[in-house]
């Protein structure tokens, strides 16, 4: 008789086996992790395999933690969610108009920043918070606040420069310090391509092949997706989110709130299957992944991945059916 873990090992060992897949991947159950392993290779050049240890670059996973961060402040009476942007910038002139909650939705009118014709040398190039926000600061909202939906990372770019400016630490001291020592995620940060990160990842495209991923400044995507991490520390994320560990029951309902667009702070929010689920991708250059919470039935599926053509969202689609025995 076939187990759920077997099951599961066949359909990656099937997508390892043509490259559809090349990472880490965790499934819980309650508290109960039920599933943990890494396929294909972090580094191919020196043939080192995907593990549970793997840290890969999470992309816009790391918009839940910067949401995080404001909740906490909130907590501590340092900010508010409905305070105006200009309380923090005051020279930005559209700062009247947009409050933090409007960035942490996506519903300020802000242009996404990635979409700047120049984007791809910009994000080349070392930066510094503020000179990534003064780029913001010139872009003219392109509707008026919590009229839509509109996904954006300069909201949340603008967010981490709001953490800095309100605490004087710098983002990811004040995510250390506030999130991921508290819960012993000691294998998840700000990821920096000079620093010596043991267990990195390298990042994969196609181009007639698996071929190195184009480079990118990490300096630039702060607040919306430059963090590192492990399927094994984001299983301790997940798991602190059903309890009052960093924020208390009320901020935990306002983060999960679908706030008019099906869209908490930091997360999707939507109904699959008659399942409540909370989830969140992540793609980077060389990155895509996926965390999704089933929360009524608390499942949870984290997927990490080194190969940005991998089609993550199919995966999460055909995985979660085998989880929940639908097929």
């Amino acid at each position: 008789m076939r187990t759920l873990e077997s099951e599961i090992h066949d359909f990656f060992t099937s997508l390892e086996k043509n490259e559809e897949y090349s990472g880490s991947v965790l499934i819980s159950k309650d508290e109960k992790i039920l599933f943990n392993r890494g396929y294909s290779f972090a580094n191919r050049e020196h043939q080192v395999k995907n593990t549970p240890e793997t840290k890969f670059r999470i992309g816009s996973i790391t918009k839940q933690f910067t949401a995080m961060a404001i909740t906490i402040l909130q907590e501590h009476g340092e900010l508010n969610v409905v305070d105006n942007v200009s309380k923090f910038i005051p020279s930005y002139k559209y700062g009247d108009q947009i409050k933090l909650h409007h960035l942490l939705t996506h519903s300020s009118g802000i242009p996404n920043i990635t979409q700047l014709p120049n984007i791809k040398e910009l994000m080349k190039q070392p930066t510094t918070t503020e000179k990534t926000v003064r780029l913001i600061m010139d872009l003219e909202p392109e509707f008026v606040p919590s009229s839509k939906f509109q996904y954006s990372n300069s909201g949340y770019i603008l967010l981490a420069y709001i953490i800095e400016k309100t605490t004087g630490l710098t983002y990811e001291d004040f995510l250390s310090n506030q999130i991921f020592s508290p819960l012993g995620m000691k294998n998840s940060g700000c990821d920096n391509h000079k620093e010596i990160i043991p267990n990195r990842a390298q990042g994969y495209e196609y181009d007639n092949g698996i071929v190195n991923a184009e480079y990118i400044d990490m300096s630039f995507p702060i607040g919306g997706g430059n963090l590192y991490s492990t399927t094994e520390d984001l299983f301790k994320w997940d798991q602190s989110l059903y309890t009052e560990r960093l924020v208390t029951r009320e901020s935990l309902e306002t983060i999960f709130a679908p706030h008019g667009f099906g869209y908490g702070y930091g997360w999707f929010i939507d109904v699959d299957q008659d399942r409540r689920r909370f989830f969140h991708g992540g793609g980077i250059v060389g990155f895509k992944n996926e965390i999704i919470r089933y929360v009524n039935d608390r499942i949870t599926i984290i997927i990490l991945n080194n190969l940005s053509t991998t089609n993550v969202e199919q995966i999460r689609n055909d995985l979660t059916k085998i989880v929940f025995q639908e097929y």
